[in-house]
């Protein structure tokens, strides 16, 4: 992770998913047995760390043989392109909606089954540094 981070101090890290429609799930797998495999694999878990300076959203794959985790992209948005980061808690998730001011919104969805509220958090230190 200290690669990615540049020696920013990271202040909060958690682990997230996308919600994948079935239908991609099968176009994925039906396009992986027509290539043996080339065609890669649907990423939807991830990893979202804040420094004092970035956002980091990491895609989190896992190999084909062997099943190892592997980080298949990172994306770095600078806190001050976030316009907005809103938590929502449904049953035993927080839904994470992340808008920029490039217009794009990214929607992620992280287990809250130990109520530790870990996207609130993130989303608090979001907006304290928005403030000052």
């Amino acid at each position: 992770m200290s690669n990615i981070l540049n020696d920013e101090k990271c202040l909060c890290s958690i682990k997230c998913h996308k919600n994948i429609k079935n239908s991609t799930k099968i176009v994925n797998f039906v396009t992986n047995l027509l290539s043996f495999g080339v065609a890669g694999m649907v990423t939807n878990d991830f990893k979202l760390t804040l420094t004092s300076e970035n956002l980091y959203i990491e895609a989190i794959g896992y190999a084909t043989w062997g099943g190892l985790p592997e980080t298949m992209y990172t994306d770095k948005i600078s806190r001050e392109n976030i316009k907005s980061f809103e938590v929502k808690s449904e049953y035993s998730e927080e839904i994470i909606v992340i808008n920029t001011t490039d217009d794009k919104t990214m929607t992620f969805i992280r287990d809250n089954e130990k109520n530790n509220n870990l996207a609130f958090e993130m989303g608090r230190l979001v907006s304290k540094e928005k403030e000052n």
